[in-house]
């Protein structure tokens, strides 16, 4: 194997260069938040959340006072704020894997291709469970439930009725602001993408589909993220950066450790915060 060069015992740096190249790539339900990165030691899991009524001729108000008609000389009445105060937790996923000592010192090239592969495992494994926990977060702050009519996509269900129906709610709650994506279960998507109204102009009803075609590039006015974090079932309807912020406390850190003549573990962390400050901007849809 002369002139094979080996791979390197120190593996951090490839591992990081794999999380780096490929992380865009996995993540979905956190990019609907509003993400920044934080130092760890100036967190506080303690926040203000709004909190409104709602009344469809003025959408959430964060006041218990109405409007009044004022005479001349006299003053409004005044009111505090419509808040209340939110808690976080503040989560680290983490995992890891060994490398035996006999693949470290193979000088065979394909081992980093073996080392990717099992990176990239590793950092779709902690994505996933990251986005677990933010689906189950969004569903206990969803401002506002709907719930679908007519039956299941399945069975008897219309999915493009209920998307606009949800969406219209969702205006009305909002006070007037559009919703612009729709999260949603793999196996819920595949009813709307069976939908011809879900389709792009080159399919139409009655007619053959084409062998091949692509659905149109925001269906229904929405972005799509399709996420198996998420429950069949359910989807959420919101806009983007608005419900809900990220913070960062740890970004993806990968530790190395020499266990001899193990070989070496390989560990990677990411702590995070979820809070939901204006939950009013994201509305739950449930029965699908």
């Amino acid at each position: 194997m002369a002139g094979v060069p080996q791979i390197s015992t120190d593996l951090k740096k490839w591992i990081d260069a794999t999380f780096h190249a490929y992380l865009p790539k996995v993540k979905k339900l956190r990019t609907l938040f509003a993400e920044q990165k934080v130092d760890p030691t100036q967190i506080t899991n303690v926040y203000t959340k709004m909190s409104q009524s709602y009344a469809e001729s003025t959408g959430y108000s964060g006041y218990s006072d109405t409007v009044m008609s004022l005479a001349d000389g006299a003053q409004a009445r005044i009111d505090d704020f419509g808040t209340e105060d939110g808690t976080s937790t503040q989560v680290t996923k983490a995992i890891g894997f060994r490398i035996d000592r006999k693949l470290l010192n193979s000088a065979m090239p394909f081992q980093q291709e073996y080392v990717a592969r099992h990176s990239l495992e590793l950092l779709n494994s902690i994505e996933n469970s990251v986005n677990g926990t933010l689906a189950t977060d969004m569903s206990s702050n969803a401002a506002t439930t709907v719930t679908v009519t007519g039956g299941t996509w399945a069975t008897t269900g219309d999915p493009v009725s209920d998307i606009n129906n949800a969406k219209n709610s969702f205006i009305k709650v909002s006070g007037g602001i559009p919703a612009d994506f729709c999260a949603i279960h793999p196996d819920d998507y595949t009813q709307l993408a069976n939908d011809y109204r879900f389709q792009s102009t080159l399919y139409s009803k009655g007619s053959s589909v084409l062998d091949q075609g692509v659905l149109t590039p925001k269906p229904l006015g929405l972005d799509w993220v399709v996420d198996t974090a998420l429950t069949a079932g359910t989807s959420y309807i919101g806009k983007k950066g608005m419900f809900g912020r990220l913070l960062i406390s740890e970004d993806y850190k990968v530790y190395e450790k020499d266990e001899g003549i193990a070989g070496k573990t390989y560990s990677a962390a990411f702590s995070f915060v979820d809070q939901y400050p204006l939950p009013y901007y994201l509305l739950k849809l449930t029965g699908i």
